[in-house]
């Protein structure tokens, strides 16, 4: 179905606008008269299409709310229309309100509850859109809806569990920069005047502190032009270059320390949606192409890719998951079993419920171990700077001595 943005206006002149699907202009039209409407204007809405829709401010907290309100309603006998009717009410973000008014008028104009949420993708991600769409056509829409709003629960609290503990090793880290360089860049210089005036010996962890701050003094642009090449390479090569992107994604896996918390956070991702997708009745080949565009690394895309050409070959998944740089132990013998007992949903579901037990235990337990060695870092610099300008002083007061 094809999507268009609309102007009409009603019986008392009141004019409303907004996004229906439809398959043509004359069904739109017909669409509009249906719900007691004179169609204005209407354009279809295309990708590059800008549309003068309000921006919808709505976070993962908002939707899974949203979805978690919707098979709450469904469950208790309310029909489609009526819920997504009660729900508009309640939402506080215009932009968010819009979007669900135009999903409830794409309902009552026939649409599917698929294709109304497909006029809104912006807001509604393809994984969501399918799960849905698999909801209807098995029947289990108050079931699908439950699980939305738990997988987007479980989104928000992994990424919020992440964005906690690396808060404060981040902000030390930026703190312990921005110390080292005021050292070297004002302080350090100062007292390397004091002992070029003294005409002294210096040790050599004295020239080589003072050689650190006249670098730092000298070429202070050369290291924030440095640190802004790093970032804007690590930001734009993976756009630019697949090669890269690929050799970045392998880096982040076999990274001391924080390699096997990505893997784990990988196939997190992989098993939980996985699974999510198999028991709302999404086919497995389907399923595969919606994760492999979810686990944002190329390195296990690939895996994924393979996969899917091994299930469309009439071979196992299992067989081209086989790879143990990548895929734990566990979570391969979990495809093999589910494979084997044809219950492939259920065992991704119990790896993936180990997985988020242990990976906000894996995270907090790694910046435990973190923050200390941060600050056994910056107070092996400071020891080491103050080392340096305190020898020579104690030099020259023993000779004065």
């Amino acid at each position: 179905m094809a999507q268009f943005e609309y102007r009409a206006i009603d019986q008392h002149s009141k004019v409303s606008s907004g996004v229906l699907v439809a398959d043509s202009l004359a069904v739109l039209e017909g669409r509009i008269s249906d719900l007691g409407l004179w169609l204005i204007e209407a354009k279809e809405v295309t990708r590059t299409t800008k549309t003068t829709k309000l921006k919808a401010n709505a976070t993962r907290r908002d939707l899974a709310d949203f979805f978690d309100g919707l098979a709450t309603l469904l469950g208790a006998g309310i029909d489609l229309a009526e819920s997504l009717r009660v729900l508009v009410s309640e939402v506080e973000d215009p932009g968010f309100q819009r979007a669900l008014e135009d999903v409830r008028i794409n309902m009552e104009s026939g649409a599917s509850l698929y294709d109304a949420l497909s006029a809104h993708g912006d807001l509604f991600s393809i994984d969501i859109r399918n799960l849905v769409r698999a909801g209807e056509h098995a029947g289990k829409l108050v079931e699908a809806c439950h699980d939305i709003s738990r997988h987007l629960e479980w989104m928000d609290q992994l990424v919020g569990d992440i964005k906690q503990a690396t808060m404060y090793p981040t902000m030390i880290s930026i703190a312990v920069f921005a110390l080292v360089m005021v050292m070297f860049t004002f302080v350090v210089p100062q007292f390397s005047l004091v002992f070029d005036s003294l005409d002294m010996e210096l040790p050599g962890i004295t020239l080589a502190v003072i050689a650190i701050g006249e670098f730092c003094t000298n070429y202070w642009w050369l290291i924030l032009l440095g640190i802004t090449l790093l970032g804007g390479g690590l930001y734009l090569g993976p756009r630019y270059s697949a090669t890269f992107a690929i050799a970045l994604d392998w880096t982040k896996l076999k990274a001391p320390v924080f390699g096997e918390l990505n893997k784990m956070l990988l196939l997190s991702t992989f098993t939980h949606n996985m699974a999510l997708m198999l028991k709302a009745g999404v086919p497995i080949l389907e399923s595969i192409q919606l994760v492999s565009g979810l686990v944002r690394n190329r390195v296990m895309a690939r895996i994924l890719v393979n996969a899917e050409q091994a299930v469309t070959e009439g071979r196992k998944m299992s067989e081209a998951l086989d790879n143990p740089e990548i895929i734990s132990p566990l979570v391969m013998r979990m495809v093999v079993v589910g494979e084997e007992t044809g219950n492939l949903d259920k065992c991704l579901e119990k790896v993936s419920q180990h997985l988020d037990r242990e990976v906000p235990r894996r995270i907090k337990r790694l910046f435990g171990i973190l923050e200390p060695a941060i600050i056994m870092v910056l107070l092996g610099i400071v020891g080491a700077v103050a080392a340096a300008i305190f020898l020579p002083l104690f030099s020259l007061m023993s000779g004065i001595g």
